[in-house]
Order: C-alpha cells, then sequence, then structure tokens
C-alpha cells in the first residue's frame, strides 16, 4: 500500500515540476516582413518549450477586398504529411472593418493590449528602408521625414514592451533610380508560456464579459 502512495506522490511531484517548467519557458518568435514592388511577405519563425516545438510559416499577401488578402505556407510541419493539418490552406481576407467592430466587442481591449505588450520581451530589432522620388531634393527630405517617423514607432514600442537592445534603423535614400518605396522589418520577440496562457484567458474573459462579444469574434474569424 505504502509502494502506491509513494507512486502517487512522486507522479504528482513530477506533474507540477513539468507544469512548473513548461510555464517558465518562452515562446520565441522570429519575425521577418518585407515590402518590396510585387512582394509582399511575412516569414514568422516560432519556437515553444525549449526548441522543441518550431514552426515556420511564409505568408506572401496583398491589399484587397478592404484588408489584407493572403495564403499561410507552413514550411516545416510535424507529423504524417498527407494529413489535412500540413495540407496547403486556402487563402484568407482580414478585414480591417470586421476586426475593428470585434475589438469594440471585447471589454478593455485596449488595456488588455497593452498589459501584454508589457510582457513581451523584444531583441534584435532591424529595420531597413529604400527611396527614391523624383528629384534629389525630394527624396532627401523624405528620407529625413522616416528617420523621424521610425525613431517615434521605436520610441513607442520601447516604452511599451521590454526591448531588450537598441534597435538598427536605416533609410537609404536612392537619387539615381526609378521612384520607388521598399522596405524590411526583422525582429525577435520572447514571451514566457504561463504569461502567453494568461493573456489569452484574461482575453476571453473580456470578450465574455460583453453581450454578443464571442458571436461577433466567431463572424469574424468565419469570415476570414
Amino acid at each position: 500500500m505504502r509502494i502506491w502512495i509513494f507512486l502517487t506522490v512522486g507522479l504528482i511531484v513530477l506533474l507540477i515540476v513539468l507544469l512548473i517548467v513548461v510555464l517558465s519557458s518562452k515562446v520565441t518568435i522570429k519575425l521577418d516582413v518585407v515590402l518590396r514592388k510585387n512582394e509582399y511577405k511575412v516569414l514568422a519563425e516560432m519556437k515553444m518549450l525549449f526548441g522543441w516545438i518550431t514552426r515556420r510559416y511564409e505568408i506572401p499577401f496583398h491589399l484587397a477586398n478592404g484588408g489584407i488578402e493572403f495564403k499561410p505556407e507552413n514550411r516545416e510541419g510535424q507529423g504524417n504529411p498527407d494529413s489535412d493539418e500540413t495540407k496547403a490552406p486556402s487563402s484568407r481576407t482580414v478585414r480591417f472593418r470586421d476586426y475593428g467592430r470585434a475589438v469594440f466587442a471585447t471589454k478593455g481591449f485596449k488595456k488588455w493590449v497593452k498589459q501584454t505588450m508589457a510582457a513581451v520581451h523584444l531583441m534584435d530589432v532591424r529595420w531597413s528602408t529604400r527611396i527614391a522620388l523624383e528629384h534629389a531634393a525630394d527624396t532627401a527630405v523624405a528620407t529625413g521625414l522616416l528617420h523621424a517617423v521610425k525613431h517615434t514607432i521605436m520610441g513607442w514600442m520601447s516604452y511599451r514592451l521590454i526591448m531588450e537592445e537598441l534597435p538598427e534603423i536605416k533609410v537609404v535614400p536612392v537619387f539615381n533610380g526609378p521612384p520607388q518605396i521598399s522596405t524590411e522589418l526583422c525582429c525577435i520577440a520572447k514571451i514566457s508560456c504561463g504569461k502567453a496562457m494568461y493573456a489569452g484567458l484574461v482575453l476571453i474573459v473580456r470578450v465574455l464579459k460583453v453581450k454578443g462579444g464571442v458571436r461577433s469574434w466567431q463572424n469574424t474569424l468565419f469570415k476570414a
């Protein structure tokens, strides 16, 4: 009888230790956003549980139908390649108007965003932009304005997030090329699994507090 008691206690202790390890682990997201002529895409890599679970996605997109239309591509999945989870998904559209309604149907959404962002560690931020206008003087002025805008955005993000290091910001003027503007943003964001799960639960509770909030989110996600 004592053996079973010891085994039960040992199993409970083991589960508690595993739970603590899981909750203390980090969710790491590496994000690359590319906006060039005829090339709009997002490259995302997510790692969980000390790298045991890894997912990579390449998401080309374009603006259409009052929102962003994209088709996610899982570049590295796990399991049977013939399963439904690894099949190429159909294109989806994120409509700004629909998600705006869903946000308004969430109690204290702005406060939730601030609290969640405060738990995110941001590092290895690199934001490069190339710009060319018809006249060299206009290109120089636009370069200065872009520098100011970028530093303002990074300053706001450093106030809301935990910035581990100074971001690398570049604006490259092109004086002898055709009119163009392209940008590329790379960064790494980390948040603990425990805080991420807590943020998800808080969001669900805030949606439930608003009459019709669940239906609003369901309709928005279904349309997407």
